[in-house]
């Protein structure tokens, strides 16, 4: 072990009054008389004031003393000391968080929140700090009880400087937290910081310098995360549309006016479905036909610009809307395309019970112009004009006014809940009016527009006008 340069003392002698380097000047120097926590015996401080040297205490004789045993004794004070002087004393480690429903169809792994931190202020438990107390014939360095509920387990602090616990204490099912100093600047860290917090000291190694033993990891609780959730409603929608719910609403409807609505989980590796998996389900049970369903529908990356073969020669419409196939002859289904997941990857359940609860929908705009980039931004304007309808309203966003717009709802969708709808520009039918006509339909559609505009979007511009003409409620982020 490394030459200590010892940075505290007791004051006279008195064994609950420690004092650190760091509060010796140059006046009160001569006041006090300062002991070694280690030995007892008198320490003088050291160049206090200087520029080149560490301050520090040295031994006034030469005396045997051992590092280690004032390393030891000094990280139990400061224990005691920040346990009984301060108004909380909070440890956390890690822990793996699982779902308490056992009875879900829809648990996954996701459901289950690996090493999350878990924080718990002992001083809510524990009343008494004991030094070198006896528990279940171990003798524990600092031992935390409450003195009025003796039922309540025990914590022991064990401190290790160069011996560890024994493996007979480690699995004796106790409750330790080990903490490792290897100097004196740890402890004045420990001192420091608010939170006794499990931690490595090198990733590679993975060496902790504080070890929660025998706490428990897993913990029950009541969680909620997302599923996806395909609403169609042909009367808005031909093909319907997939958006993402908490797990709290899977048995229930979103929209009391959609024909059919089914929770869709991917259980092979619990990511997100496609639209492949939903369509083949909607045509085998509810006998659906749409046309990109169809072998004659040419579907490239962005569907304004697939075509039907049949179009030139056949007289067919050269980009037919979906539900063109409900009434059209030469329908026939293509073979399943190889990317999708297999029919047994995927759990698809029809949704029939209405909402639980009879809130009036309110439909919201998102634009943002092509330079926007500030989520942080997005989120907070948000909340600030949509918070009250969150809890009077159904939130229902409405995408499909740009690709970047709806790369920040998706985002968003991770933080807030809310429906999406989404309503995309027609390039196909429309060509460069599409932009113009959608934007028309979708503040038709609307209740409100946030529009975080640059002042030279011309399509944010012209939706913002109609939004206004239309007498729909505005609000312009201007950045």
């Amino acid at each position: 072990m490394a030459e200590i340069k010892y940075q505290h003392a007791f004051i006279d002698n008195d064994r609950d009054n420690i004092v650190s380097i760091d509060d010796i000047t140059n006046d009160n120097r001569k006041q006090f008389k300062f002991y070694c926590i280690g030995c007892g015996q008198e320490l003088m401080p050291r160049a206090i004031g200087s520029k080149y040297r560490r301050p520090h205490f040295y031994h006034r004789e030469i005396v045997e003393c051992s590092g280690e045993t004032y390393l030891h004794k000094l990280t139990k004070l400061i224990i005691k000391q920040k346990f009984y002087n301060e108004p909380t004393f909070l440890i956390e480690y890690e822990v793996t968080k699982e779902c308490n429903n056992t009875e879900c169809k829809y648990k996954n792994p996701r459901c289950r929140e690996g090493d999350p931190s878990y924080s718990i202020d002992l001083k809510k438990y524990y009343d008494t700090c004991t030094e070198e107390a006896p528990i279940n014939g171990y003798i524990a360095d600092i031992l935390l009880t409450n003195s009025k509920n003796p039922h309540i387990e025990p914590i022991l602090i064990e401190v290790c400087v160069s011996h560890p616990c024994d493996e007979d204490k480690r699995n004796s099912g106790l409750r330790i937290i080990e903490i490792k100093i290897r100097k004196e600047l740890d402890i004045i860290n420990f001192k420091k910081n608010n939170v006794l917090r499990e931690s490595s000291r090198y990733a590679l190694k993975r060496e902790k310098i504080v070890e929660f033993i025998s706490f428990k990891r897993d913990i029950k609780i009541t969680n909620q995360v997302k599923l996806q959730r395909y609403v169609y409603n042909p009367d808005l929608d031909p093909i319907g549309y997939l958006t993402e719910i908490d797990c709290s609403m899977a048995k229930y409807k979103l929209r009391t006016n959609s024909a059919v609505e089914l929770n869709v989980v991917n259980i092979k590796n619990f990511g997100k479905c496609g639209f492949w998996e939903v369509f083949l389900w909607m045509s085998k049970h509810k006998g659906l036909r749409r046309c990109l369903l169809c072998k004659f529908y040419y579907a490239t990356m962005y569907e304004e610009y697939s075509t039907c073969r049949l179009s030139k020669n056949y007289g067919k419409p050269a980009y037919p809307s979906m539900d063109e196939a409900e009434r059209c002859r030469s329908y026939y289904p293509k073979d399943i395309p190889v990317n999708i997941q297999k029919p047994e990857d995927i759990f698809i359940e029809e949704v029939v019970t209405p909402p639980y609860f009879e809130k009036p929908e309110y439909k919201v705009i998102l634009a943002v112009s092509h330079s926007f980039k500030d989520y942080d931004l997005f989120k907070k304007k948000f909340l600030y004009y949509l918070s009250d309808k969150m809890n009077t309203h159904t939130l229902v966003i409405i995408t499909g006014a740009s690709r970047l717009t709806d790369m920040f709802i998706d985002r968003l969708s991770e933080d807030v809940d809310f429906i999406t709808e989404p309503h995309e520009a027609n390039w196909g039918k429309y060509g460069q009016d599409a932009i113009r006509v959608s934007n028309d339909e979708m503040t038709t559609y609307a209740d409100a527009l946030i529009a975080f505009w640059d002042g030279q979007s011309l399509g944010i511009k012209n939706m913002i006008e109609l939004a206004r003409q239309k007498n729909i409620k505005v609000a312009v982020v201007k950045y």
